[in-house]
């Protein structure tokens, strides 16, 4: 008996531990994408500095985007050769990929058309917030292009700005800009914040790498890159397995005879 009691004793610390390793780390994700060294087309208000990238216990991922834009938001026109408009230029989606470098992105944080063309205004102060469509997509936006945003414009740049196709729902996310009120100047970055939770998506919860990608609707900058996931279980799993909570709990229960039978001892 003494044995099997040895042998539980130890499966059940290793149990211990190596739950107590799982719920240790404070993010999933927590790390910069640099975009610093692209300064973009057109000129610095045009230019996205990084995106900083958590992904929290919770399962909250939020995406902070350092860029000028914000003040010239929805105030600069495109037009194709002819000289006709073909739109203002305007905040774009957060595009988000679940398999990592592989294409194509399978999920979006999705503004509004008002949500996307009302952000510069005198009378919104230098904080604002609002709410937004966390989906599964199933196709992307271009810049340019007979079907893109500003369709055949000549003064954009290529690139995935925006959702295509929604799947599903989706859920509610929040959306919070926080405008740097000292005025225009080219290192003055405002920071656009995209907080979603991802808890019971399978495609977040099995993903090993996330892609993400936002630019203006002209793509003039974009900022994207690839992050890795940490998980300190070195799997999908954030929680302990049911056969890891039995050891634990029979290693609980050994522990309170042990010391139930030492207290009958020493009475």
């Amino acid at each position: 008996m003494s044995v099997i009691k040895n042998v539980i004793k130890v499966l059940a610390a290793t149990a211990l531990l190596s739950s107590a390793s799982a719920f240790s780390a404070d993010f999933l994700v927590d790390t910069t994408i640099d975009d610093s060294h692209d300064p973009g087309a057109g000129g610095w208000r045009y230019d996205i500095e990084k995106m900083d990238v958590k992904w929290a216990k919770d399962d909250t991922i939020t995406v902070d985007v350092y860029t000028n834009f914000v003040d010239y938001n929805n105030r600069n026109a495109t037009y194709d050769r002819y000289g006709n408009f073909t739109g203002n230029i305007v905040l774009g989606d957060l595009l988000i990929g679940t398999n990592g470098a592989d294409t194509p992105f399978n999920y979006a944080f999705v503004l509004s058309d008002s949500d996307r063309e009302d952000y510069y205004s005198s009378s919104r102060g230098d904080h604002w917030e609002k709410k937004g469509l966390f989906t599964e997509i199933s196709s992307t936006v271009e810049a340019g292009g007979r079907d893109g945003y500003h369709r055949k414009s000549t003064s954009v740049q290529s690139g995935e700005v925006m959702a295509g196709n929604t799947v599903g729902q989706g859920r509610e996310g929040d959306l919070t800009v926080d405008r740097n009120n000292a005025g225009y100047n080219y290192d003055n970055f405002d920071i656009i914040s995209f907080s979603f939770n991802v808890n019971g998506i399978d495609a977040f919860q099995n993903a090993s790498q996330l892609a993400f990608s936002w630019a203006m609707s002209c793509a003039n900058d974009v900022v994207d890159g690839v992050v890795n996931v940490n998980r300190p279980d070195g799997g999908t799993n954030k929680i302990p397995e049911p056969a890891t909570w039995i050891l634990m709990l029979l290693a609980l229960a050994f522990m309170v005879t042990r010391k139930d039978k030492a207290n009958n001892f020493s009475a």
